[in-house]
């Protein structure tokens, strides 16, 4: 009796989470973005409010936001890209109303990261 080590082989907990992480993006539609910051061009800043659901659970984090500026210098579209659910709408609230310096004919891609922490 042969066999090949790759028919009895099951997959491991790695490839198998590796695998629902992989599945889970495709299906989310996130797509690769620009990690180059770009908090330090901008001409105005709005933070974002806490939101008091995360005050109450004393939950914190950082959010990065995937945002596009147009030739005027507004955010003309901004993309959660990782941190807590919790502090999503709020994130993007507020980075669409960042204003930048115009960056010319070509626009302008990066993130902009919000750091949510609690005094104690």
């Amino acid at each position: 009796m042969t066999s090949s080590l790759t028919e009895n082989r099951k997959p491991g907990r790695l490839g198998l989470l590796a695998a629902i992480v992989i599945a889970t993006l495709l299906s989310s539609g996130v797509t690769a973005y620009d990690e180059r910051n770009i908090e330090n061009l901008a001409t105005r800043r709005v933070q974002p409010a806490y939101p008091p659901m995360a005050q109450k659970y004393r939950i914190e984090g950082t959010v990065t936001v995937q945002v596009s500026v147009s030739t005027d210098g507004k955010v003309a579209k901004a993309e959660f890209v990782r941190g807590h659910n919790i502090f999503r709408s709020v994130s993007l609230d507020a980075v669409k109303r960042w204003e930048f310096r115009p960056p010319g004919e070509a626009g302008l891609n990066g993130t902009v990261n919000f750091v949510f922490k609690l005094d104690n």
